[in-house]
């Protein structure tokens, strides 16, 4: 399946079989619905190859052969997007090797490498030597090579002894028979009589499991029993199994069980000893990872194995997409031990209890809840867990910024990483007409606009300086080249005294009209920028300009600049969603006579469901770059426009003309304005993004 996965996402991948032919042998294996879901995505249908649904459960006493319950699946099954299915093994592994280095399907077939057993491991150089000497590299090696696994011996594992696979007290036998000799027989047929039914015949300490594959035309036995009745050394999958053995286990079975028993073919019967491990530290080393058994030998009491196995190669490939740079490789497979480890384990131990008798329950003082631990195995996707586990882990490698809806990951804006990547639009291109008016007010109205205490202005005269500052901006990368318009009151001469003291300058900014929702929510919740949306209308003519902003057909603000004329000036700067170019001083106006160091916004977040309270409530400052002059003397100068014939008209409307804006528009209008300081239209080469806005305490 790894491979499969691998080639998928477009890598090139090389398969070493120790053995002389890639064939599988046994019986059959489950294909629950969180594995047959994965193969699913990866184009393989094995009902196609003969697999049946288990939609049928039932369970008898061994020793007397009573039915203790029987539970139809077919609702129950319902709830998972994928089919719980019965499949012989050989087929199962025919399908997934053609799938992997068969032409059809997406990526370069892998390579499949008969007779190549590894005699040794370089995790760190990804590196195999095998017993013909030969050395096999890549940027990535992955231990799949079973409870065995000699990759396991190359981890940095404080006792390796400690994580040697061990007999867990138990083995199976496991054979085949044609579902039809047992129908035959009416002694047994009760047990295998239901299409698609999972029978389990449960004793004190040993069972037998019976269920079936090949649409439903050949049974797969599986009798579970002490290993001391079948001892013998290194017995493996495909140890040979001894008949009168296996009877002799069964021989305190009920009469029907023991019928089924006899059914067994000698010459295909076989039995290996089920082994478990200690939980190892890590399954991760350098450049190699395991999977499969090599790292969670499972027992079969679940039938989770093959499904675990399953999770943990697409988890690989989900993590490892193309492109992944090598040098990223090891810090991808902690990842990848991340998602996989605690699952893999967790389902373990819940298979482990599962094959445990009640007796033995009791003393443990443990419960096992048979539908807690089906609804954790079945409901999961191992892609899509691995996938999202894998944008977390991109995100975290830059300061991505979240704002709602959240659900989907950081949301694209004019701060995000992904604006200065190479194969985004170049910023070069942003450019801004910066209108603005500067104006002479009133210091005891426009006091009355700071949100807390904290602000003041700092000087005690009664005459104070505002500018509303209109700017037009174009080209915009994150908006895919496209522009929009702001419009904005700035208050000039502002100081934030904090807890300790500490006097901050600057000009603050209590409502900022915006004509595009994108850059409203970005400023809102990035910023903390009292942003509000409505319509911009920007005409210029001649030597003049209007602005007009409206809310559906009621307008609410008209500015005029007339009679522009050119003034030479060095590069300015921008509002809300740009960079400060120039020594301090406020968007767009000239320097006001008191120095401003930056601009002031307020930050309001209520509190839901409790009015008048907050959640968040604080000031936010971003402080003017200040540009070091260049010793060539090259600085840009830029054309500007100026005059003193520009006008500004509010209009307060109400609740039928304004219904969200009226209490705005109001305060606008009534701000004082006792004489026009400077009024400029100037072309700006550029655009910055306010990232220096921070908290202040």
């Amino acid at each position: 399946m790894a491979a499969i996965a691998l080639r998928e996402q477009g890598h090139d991948v090389t398969l070493l079989e120790s053995s002389r032919f890639s064939n599988e042998t046994g019986a059959a294996i489950h294909m629950a619905p969180n594995a047959n879901g994965l193969l699913k995505r990866f184009g393989i249908d094995i009902e196609k190859v003969g697999a049946n649904e288990c939609n049928r459960i039932a369970q008898y006493h061994a020793e007397s052969g009573k039915a203790l319950f029987q539970v139809d699946l077919t609702m129950p099954n319902k709830q998972w997007q994928h089919k719980w299915l019965l499949v012989h093994r050989a087929h199962l592994h025919t399908a997934l090797r053609e799938r992997a280095i068969g032409q059809e399907g997406k990526g370069k077939p892998a390579t499949l490498r008969l007779a190549s057993k590894v005699a040794s491991v370089n995790p760190e150089k990804a590196e195999v030597t095998l017993e013909s000497g030969e050395k096999v590299s890549g940027d990535l090696l992955l231990g799949a090579d079973g409870v065995h696994s000699l990759c396991r011996k190359a981890l940095d594992l404080d006792d390796a002894k400690k994580y040697a696979p061990f007999d867990c007290g138990h083995s199976a036998y496991r054979f085949l028979v044609p579902k039809e000799e047992v129908m035959a027989d009416p002694v047994c047929r009760e047990f295998i009589e239901q299409e698609g039914m999972l029978c389990m015949i449960v004793g004190e300490d040993r069972r037998v499991v019976v269920y079936p594959c090949v649409d439903n035309k050949l049974m797969n036995f599986l009798l579970i029993h002490p290993s001391s009745e079948s001892r013998s050394e290194d017995a493996g999958w495909n140890q040979q199994g001894d008949k009168k053995r296996m009877l002799a286990s069964g021989a305190s079975l009920a009469p029907q069980v023991r019928a089924l028993l006899e059914k067994a073919p000698e010459d295909s019967l076989k039995v290996w000893t089920l082994l478990d491990m200690q939980v190892l530290p890590t399954w991760i080393k350098g450049n190699m990872a395991l999977l499969g058994d090599a790292a969670h030998p499972f027992l079969p009491h679940q039938a989770q194995g093959g499904g675990q196995a399953m999770e943990d190669a697409v988890s690989l490939a989900a993590i490892l997409p193309y492109g992944t740079a090598k040098e990223d490789i090891p810090e991808r497979l902690k990842l990848y031990e991340q998602c996989r480890r605690d699952r893999a384990n967790k389902i373990q131990d819940g298979t482990r209890l599962s094959g445990t008798s009640q007796k033995d329950l009791v003393k443990m003082g443990k419960k096992y809840d048979a539908f807690a631990f089906t609804n954790y195995n079945f409901g999961h996707d191992e892609w899509d867990f691995s996938k999202n586990a894998l944008n977390k882990h991109l995100w975290s490698k830059q300061p991505h910024r979240f704002r709602q809806p959240v659900s989907f990951g950081p949301s694209p804006g004019p701060r995000q990483p992904l604006n200065a990547q190479l194969d985004v639009h170049s910023v070069a291109k942003q450019n801004q007409t910066i209108a603005s008016i500067r104006f002479k007010t009133s210091r005891t109205y426009l006091q009355n606009l700071f949100p807390s205490s904290s602000f003041s202005f700092t000087s005690p005269a009664t005459v104070a300086e505002a500018s509303i500052v209109c700017c037009s901006l174009r080209n915009m990368t994150w908006l895919g080249n496209t522009g929009y318009d702001h419009c904005g009151l700035y208050i000039h001469g502002v100081k934030y005294t904090k807890k300790d003291g500490e006097i901050l300058q600057g000009t603050f900014l209590p409502i900022l009209f915006e004509n595009l929702t994108d850059p409203i929510i970005t400023g809102r919740e990035e910023l903390a920028a009292p942003k509000l949306g409505c319509d911009i209308n920007v005409s210029a003519s001649g030597d003049s300009r209007i602005v007009r902003m409206s809310w559906r057909g009621t307008t609410f603000a008209e500015l005029e600049w007339n009679d522009l004329h050119a003034k030479p000036q060095t590069n300015g700067v921008n509002g809300v969603n740009g960079t400060h170019s120039k020594p301090p001083g406020p968007p767009g106006p000239p320097m006001p006579k008191i120095e401003d160091n930056g601009l002031f916004m307020y930050r309001y977040v209520p509190a839901v469901g409790e009015p008048g309270k907050a959640d968040a409530e604080y000031a936010v400052f971003d402080e003017y770059e200040k540009k070091i002059p260049s010793s060539s003397g090259a600085q840009q100068e830029v054309q500007d426009q100026t005059t003193k014939a520009a006008t500004i008209k509010f209009s307060a409307g109400d609740w039928d003309s304004l219904p969200t804006l009226h209490h705005i528009a109001q305060g606008l209008a009534d701000v004082p304005i006792y004489g026009i300081v400077e009024a400029t239209v100037k072309e700006v080469p550029s655009v910055g993004d306010v990232r220096g806005a921070r908290r202040i305490e």
